[in-house]
């Protein structure tokens, strides 16, 4: 039997699927002992060691005076003496090393496939494990494949995972071998049941969400709690935090001296404006501090119609409108009121204006469907 070759294999398949040498011996020695009760009826102890460079099977074997009817599991008495020495008696039970007799060629190749089959087994478990305890959460993956599709094909430690293209941020970088964080947001079976895939997410609140957690201690340990947050993906976060603790301010201990601290999200997130604000329970306070850094004029706040009317200078105008509207929209969904924004050349002169300028929350529910994402063809060369 060409052992040290196996042995030779089993290491390089130790190192490549990262499955303890130990494991892979454990689930050899069930291989071949189950091959051996395909081909003889009888299930025999298996135990396998290793000498250096070479790997030894041994089975357990009966010493009798004659063996009877061709029995697997004895030897005689006259050939255990010759190989094992005289002290060896009859009745005894000895690991005997295997030879091409126990296992022929048909033998070995159904334990290297009871081997094989196996090692699947755990890979499926070892990726189950991984994706269970990161899901709903942000994990750090390589990007190894865009498929026709436009689905991007991420590698983790032991698992894989499938951004869809509807859950891709417009205009973001997804390079071959570039690393990012994901959020991990559910896991499907490929049609075969063999193969367990993390569904991924990267324009997600939670994103944003999961990685303020994961980079700040006084958050993950509640000295500043995240009371909300809105995001249009690719252009703008806001979050609104407030402190537990009286003598920490909030924004300066997340942003950080000269933003450095919240630096590594930004980047992260491509370069995304995330705009910290400390929450408050005055919603005209709120409302101000949301639209960032704008002058406001005025702001005249209507209770009733829960709208709150500011005016801004000319030259603000634009800014605190934002990108398609983007911030003013985000400043509304955060603070849970209507923003009508004029700039003050137009309200001097009382223009009827005809365009609309309220702005409105944002729906941010997510909805998806695991069942509708094609996962069919898993790329086979996208692992390293």
């Amino acid at each position: 039997m060409q052992t040290r070759a196996l042995l030779s294999a089993m290491r390089q398949l130790a190192y490549e699927k990262g499955i303890p040498l130990e494991k892979l011996i454990e689930i050899l020695s069930d291989s071949i002992s189950k091959s051996f009760k395909k081909k003889y009826k009888v299930t025999p102890n298996v135990k396998i060691e290793i000498e250096k460079d070479d790997l030894k099977i041994l089975i357990e074997k009966e010493v009798v005076k004659t063996i009877i009817d061709g029995n697997p599991l004895q030897i005689s008495l006259r050939e255990a003496h010759k190989k094992y020495g005289k002290e060896v008696k009859e009745g005894e039970k000895i690991f005997v090393e295997a030879n091409d007799k126990d296992f022929s060629r048909s033998e070995a190749l159904a334990a290297k496939q009871l081997l094989a089959q196996k090692i699947k087994e755990l890979e499926y478990h070892a990726a189950y494990q991984e994706i269970s305890q990161n899901l709903k959460s942000v994990y750090t993956g390589t990007i190894r494949k865009r498929d026709e599709k436009g689905n991007v094909w991420v590698e983790f430690e032991k698992a894989i995972g499938v951004l869809p293209l509807a859950y891709q941020v417009k205009n973001e970088p997804y390079y071959v071998n570039k690393k990012m964080s994901f959020f991990i947001m559910a896991y499907k079976e490929d049609t075969s049941k063999t193969n367990i895939i993390a569904i991924l997410n990267r324009k997600s609140p939670m994103l944003v969400r999961k990685l303020l957690e994961k980079e700040y201690n006084e958050i993950k340990e509640g000295t500043i709690e995240i009371v909300d947050l809105v995001r249009q993906p690719g252009y703008r976060t806001k979050v609104a935090v407030r402190s537990k603790v009286p003598y920490i301010d909030p924004v300066s201990t997340i942003l950080g001296p000269k933003n450095f601290r919240i630096q590594n999200i930004v980047n992260e997130l491509s370069g995304e404006r995330i705009d910290v604000i400390q929450y408050t329970d005055d919603p005209k306070i709120f409302i101000q501090r949301a639209l960032g850094n704008v002058k406001i004029l005025s702001i005249d706040m209507d209770f009733n119609n829960k709208i709150a009317r500011i005016v801004v200078p000319d030259e603000q105008l634009s800014i605190a409108i934002g990108k398609e509207g983007y911030n003013a929209k985000l400043t509304a969904t955060i603070t849970k009121w209507k923003i009508d924004i004029k700039s003050e050349s137009n309200v001097k002169r009382k223009v009827d204006e005809k365009q609309e300028t309220v702005f409105e929350a944002v729906n941010l529910t997510e909805d998806y469907n695991v069942d509708e994402i094609d996962i069919k063809n898993i790329p086979s060369n996208f692992r390293k």
